[in-house]
């Protein structure tokens, strides 16, 4: 087995990541809409998934009042890499024909688990609010719910790494693809 190697950081790790971008060889992971978040770290952080996906956008639905210094911080200037918007919902549902497929990374009772879940080459995921999930209104304008199966005590998990481990589920399909 071959040693680990040594850890890239700084400047150099930004120039190969950079050059990967800019390769685009892969295809774009999908995009990403989510529902009143609330948490400028949550924000932030899915911004950041977001970039390390591939993701081409990602529409924050409801998302007034966040402290956007803060949510940059925890971005780490991903804000810059991604497109995003902040729509209204009712907006949103007029142009979801764009969106479409809609996928909810949401428990429910007719969700199926992610891992035996084949996922469409194109479409968006849709993660809701830290507390209360996804708006009914908005869950059932989705065209199908997933979960991540659970095996401890706790029935949920945050939702920023619900999404990093459904856009690299995702990756992970569409691997024939590069």
């Amino acid at each position: 087995m071959p040693p680990p190697g040594v850890q890239l950081e700084g400047q150099f790790l930004y120039e190969r990541q950079k050059a990967l971008r800019d390769q685009q060889r892969f295809p774009p992971a999908p995009q990403i809409v989510t529902a009143h978040l609330r948490s400028p770290d949550t924000v932030g952080s899915v911004l950041r998934i977001a970039d390390a996906a591939g993701s081409s956008r990602v529409v924050f639905i409801g998302a007034t009042g966040v402290d956007y210094t803060r949510m940059k911080k925890t971005a780490r200037n991903c804000d810059s890499f991604v497109p995003w918007d902040v729509y209204r919902l009712e907006q949103f549902l007029d142009e979801q024909v764009y969106f479409r497929p809609l996928i909810a990374l949401e428990i429910t009772s007719t969700s199926r688990s992610l891992f035996s879940t084949t996922l469409p080459a194109t479409c968006t995921f849709v993660i809701g609010n830290e507390r209360h999930g996804i708006p009914e209104v908005l869950l059932s304008a989705c065209d199908q719910a997933v979960h991540i199966p659970m095996y401890g005590t706790n029935g949920s998990m945050n939702v920023t790494h619900a999404l990093g481990i459904a856009l690299f589920e995702w990756r992970r399909q569409q691997a024939h693809m590069v």
